[in-house]
């Protein structure tokens, strides 16, 4: 009796999936509602080719309640269905409009001439964006929880690592000021053996692999598509434009090096790139300064891997979904929210160093995977990724933004005890931006850390003064060393009452 109660229990919280068969029987079901002589808004993608036996009067295309990559992936004996536009030279066209694009057709309701299709008498043709296809269907999204849950028993990471693969899914919001887009980089590097990489690849691989092929990141700018029935060939177009394009490498040679126009993509934040790279982990690298979340895989005993759960492919569609619609909700970020991580940044700066010392001081020079200025960019971009997740800007986002700083550090502290070279390098180019004098060095990190909070990189000669009082010095000796560091080119004046570090 109890397991048969807990199979009901578990059945009620079973979310449907979204599948496309639904969207088809769905969009007929709406197109027999409708009478002939009514008006109509009628959304799906145009495919930009005459129907069989069009008439001459006017110009003839298809409409799809699918997707391209949907389309194509039907089943020869699986059910299809198609609306006709009728446009004319008094239909109105809006936005992008070609053979792919998702559009809202405006128009009166009729019977095709031929066959037993239905008819639309086009007013106008609106291209829409591509996310308000998995908008419409809101009903399907999963919660907060149904998503951890869902890759918690998917996908085997370390918490930390298959948290931030989570919030690499949502893309980032856009920030006033910044020139990267909603991308987001989740980068893992090896560590001696590369078992546990080459694991997280074929994982990474598999989730890519489901993905629709307007969300994946490649080369291919058409898919080809064929009706068994109509007798009739497609040509479409990617109808998403946006930066919710994920691109894992499909080969082992790009685990290694990202072709040039993967790699451009990815690191102007142009697309959501999940790398797993084949190379042994050096603080010196690009990808360790600019990703996001720049892990390296440390030896475990648990290897990362992806279980080929049925649940997670049905649910692909809701998870899309789900995207789709927090990053609706929480399209930019503002300076206001951004505070609380910033304030949790600097805390959690000092502790480090008072905690780690040199190595630490070393991993935040200019060159290292921790470089401050680009680290608190970087932290605000992951901050936002969270938000959408979660729903809100809130402390524990910061918190959280915090522990994943604390866990790529702990990585690369594990390198750089293999690596006293790259360490002793990294530290000398620290100590290069400031003074010997402890208590001078301590008062620099200050305006360095402070200035990292700033989209210009700059802080008030007031402000400065004020956090060096608050970390203890008198008022004496801040204006003291202000003028020394300006003195002795730590600090510049771009015009008066403001400072810059150089770096």
């Amino acid at each position: 009796m109890e397991d048969h109660i807990l199979e009901l229990l578990r059945l009620e919280r079973t979310r449907e999936p979204l599948s496309p068969g639904r969207r088809v029987r769905e969009f007929q079901m709406e197109l027999q509602r409708l009478k002939n002589g009514e008006e109509a808004e009628i959304k799906g993608f145009l495919l930009g080719r005459k129907p069989p036996n069009a008439p001459r009067d006017a110009a003839y295309y298809l409409l799809s309640p699918l997707s391209p990559s949907e389309l194509a992936r039907l089943g020869k004996d699986e059910f299809r269905t198609y609306l006709v536009i009728r446009a004319t030279e008094n239909t109105k066209i809006a936005g992008e409009v070609k053979p792919g694009s998702y559009v809202l057709v405006k128009g009166i309701i009729d019977a095709y001439p031929l066959g037993n299709l239905r008819m639309i008498h086009a007013g106008s043709i609106d291209g829409r964006d591509y996310s308000e296809y998995w908008k419409d269907y809101r009903e399907f999204a999963l919660s907060r929880r149904e998503v951890l849950d869902l890759f918690e028993r998917t996908v085997y990471l370390r918490d930390d690592m298959r948290n931030a693969l989570i919030y690499a899914l949502y893309g980032v919001p856009y920030m006033l000021g910044e020139s990267w887009g909603e991308g987001f980089e989740f980068t893992a590097f090896k560590y001696r053996d590369d078992s546990g990489l080459l694991a997280l690849w074929k994982a990474l691989k598999y989730f890519h692999s489901n993905l629709p092929w307007e969300l994946r990141l490649t080369r291919d700018k058409l898919i080809e598509v064929d009706d068994p029935f109509l007798g009739i060939d497609f040509r479409l177009t990617n109808p998403n434009w946006s930066d919710i394009r994920y691109y894992t490498p499909p080969t082992r040679r790009g685990l290694s090096r990202l072709p040039k126009w993967a790699a451009r993509a990815v690191e102007e934040k142009r697309a959501i790139g999940l790398l797993p790279k084949n190379i042994d982990a050096n603080p010196l690298d690009r990808m360790a300064r600019i990703s996001e979340t720049p892990f390296v895989l440390v030896h475990s005993e648990e290897k990362p891997y992806f279980e080929e759960n049925r649940e997670f492919l049905q649910l692909m569609p809701n998870l899309l979904v789900t995207i789709f619609l927090q990053r609706e909700r929480h399209l930019s970020l503002d300076r206001e929210k951004a505070k609380m991580v910033e304030e949790e940044f600097l805390r959690w700066l000092r502790e480090s160093r008072e905690d780690y010392g040199d190595p630490f001081r070393a991993l935040t020079a200019p060159s290292g995977p921790m470089n401050v200025g680009l680290r608190a960019k970087l932290g605000r971009r992951v901050f936002g990724s969270i938000i959408r997740f979660s729903g809100r800007a809130t402390k524990r986002a910061a918190r959280e933004v915090r522990l994943i700083n604390e866990a790529i550090v702990n990585d690369w502290m594990v390198v750089l005890r293999d690596h006293p070279d790259e360490m002793i390098r990294l530290l000398r180019e620290y100590q290069r931006y400031v003074p010997g004098d402890v208590r001078a060095q301590r008062a620099l990190e200050i305006l360095h850390d402070l200035a990292s909070m700033s989209p210009r990189g700059e802080v008030t000669r007031e402000g400065f003064i004020n956090e060096l009082v608050k970390a203890g010095f008198s008022r004496e000796d801040a204006l003291e060393l202000t003028e020394r560091f300006i003195a002795t080119g730590y600090v510049y004046e771009p015009f008066p009452g403001k400072l810059r570090p150089i770096r």
